[in-house]
């Protein structure tokens, strides 16, 4: 299993100011602007994504993949040696946790949820962004 841990902006910059602001208003700064304080994912524009890639282990076969290479051949697409195909998952993250308590739990939630250990493998980066755009499948 490879886990990768890039962080664009985490623990500085803008996000850490925004989070500093959330800690010093505390649930009742929160409760006092009618914004619950559970289940906070973006505070002022702030959020934080987890995108977990999944594919087979370089060991397992991959007829999918193998199936995709025939077909862009087919289509005269010559420069493709292989492919492997997998699974992408886009994670809204809640904006109190730390870059660490992040990472921890993206790892968690690939290891148990999003991967069959026997066959699969995950990798997985965190970015500091701004709030989903309307009607994106991300927005709150």
């Amino acid at each position: 299993m490879t886990t990768t841990r890039g962080c664009s902006g985490l623990g500085g910059g803008k996000l850490s100011a925004a989070r500093k602001h959330i800690e010093s208003r505390g649930p009742a700064g929160a409760e006092a602007q009618n914004v619950p304080w559970a289940p906070l994912l973006c505070y002022h524009g702030f959020c934080m994504t987890a995108h977990v890639y999944v594919s087979p282990k370089k060991t397992v076969l991959d007829p999918q993949g193998e199936t995709i290479r025939s077909a862009l051949a087919g289509l005269g697409f010559q420069g493709v040696e292989a492919v492997r195909q997998g699974k992408h998952f886009e994670l809204q993250l809640n904006a109190r946790l730390s870059a660490e308590e992040a990472r921890a739990e993206v790892e968690r939630i690939a290891k148990e949820v999003l991967t069959n250990p026997v066959i699969e493998e995950f990798t997985f980066r965190l970015e500091a962004g701004p709030e989903p755009a309307p009607g994106s499948p991300m927005e709150k």
